[in-house]
């Protein structure tokens, strides 16, 4: 290197010294799996204790089981497909050093993967992983192609429900998960046009239309409250009146014009879906067993769909 002149040879040590970097970073990313578990439908990659994988394992297969019951009207659910791929981490520590960028999010969905934790310290411990396998389940088993609102909407719906004695409660809000926990904070008034005004409702409409509501970064817990809501309300209102239109409305792409035709006009619908949604938030004062629990974490953020 004496050879070269002053301006190439900086430059060549400027490289290696990047490469270390990079390499540096790419050694403290590392995962290593320190087991595997196959199910009846997932190849499970763990550096969990090997019953919280069990754990998880479990939960995964009841929801696929019940995933599987809700969508059976649609062919290709029934059709074969490849063990669906999972990535457990040991803890938060470990899935956050290994997962670079993730922000807000505590899992995520990249085709073909999903990726999470185990937190023995969740009194739920499941509910951000069954949200993406749900992406999962839509993307690479139903195929289908959903907009914004009703994808999160589904992720939620199964995410959140009540998982007890190996059965998931659908419809059953669990207080322990995202986003319900935070249904007790909002200040909900009674008044849907007072609501909102004050950006503490998104108005149906904007919500099926994606487009023209307040920035998510800024709302972004009222923005899955309400998909998580509005799916909820399209399965249970008054004994599932609206669940068949639902599944026209996925099978049409979920547009604002599919929701009218099969579900009915906006102002009429979102007068229902707000009572709803005022019901769900009475119902869960009267559940025991909710947390308290710092709920700056929480939240889930889908990649790749």
């Amino acid at each position: 290197m004496r050879y070269l002149p002053e301006r190439p040879r900086r430059l060549l040590v400027l490289f290696g010294v990047f490469l270390l970097i990079v390499a540096a970073e790419s050694v403290y990313r590392f995962w290593w799996p320190t087991h595997n578990l196959d199910t009846a439908h997932y190849a499970i990659r763990s550096s969990a204790q090997p019953d919280e994988t069990r754990k998880m394992a479990d939960a995964v297969e009841v929801l696929y089981a019940a995933y599987g019951e809700v969508f059976s009207g649609f062919p290709a659910v029934r059709e074969p497909h490849p063990p669906l791929k999972m990535n457990l981490y040991r803890d938060r520590d470990e899935f956050r050093r290994c997962n670079r960028g993730l922000g807000w999010a505590e899992a995520y969905y990249l085709k073909p993967k999903c990726h999470a934790y185990y937190s023995a310290a969740e009194i739920n411990p499941y509910h951000w992983m069954l949200h993406e396998c749900v992406h999962q389940l839509n993307n690479e088993v139903a195929h289908l192609k959903l907009a914004r609102w009703y994808d999160e909407g589904l992720g939620e719906y199964f995410g959140a429900s009540q998982l007890r004695n190996g059965k998931l409660l659908l419809g059953r809000p669990d207080p322990n998960a995202y986003p319900v926990w935070y249904l007790d904070d909002m200040k909900w008034t009674g008044d849907l046009a007072r609501d909102v005004a004050s950006t503490n409702v998104i108005p149906l409409r904007i919500l099926v239309a994606d487009k023209g509501g307040p920035d998510i970064d800024e709302f972004f817990n009222l923005y899955y409250l309400h998909w998580w809501s509005t799916t909820h309300f399209l399965m249970h209102f008054e004994d599932g009146k609206h669940r068949a239109g639902f599944f026209n409305v996925i099978r049409e792409g979920g547009t604002p014009t599919s929701f009218e035709r099969h579900i009915g006009p906006f102002d009429r619908v979102e007068k229902d879906w707000y009572s709803h949604l005022l019901k769900l938030r009475k119902d869960l004062y009267s559940v025991p067993g909710k947390r308290t629990k710092d709920r700056t974490a929480g939240e889930t953020k889908s990649s790749g769909q």
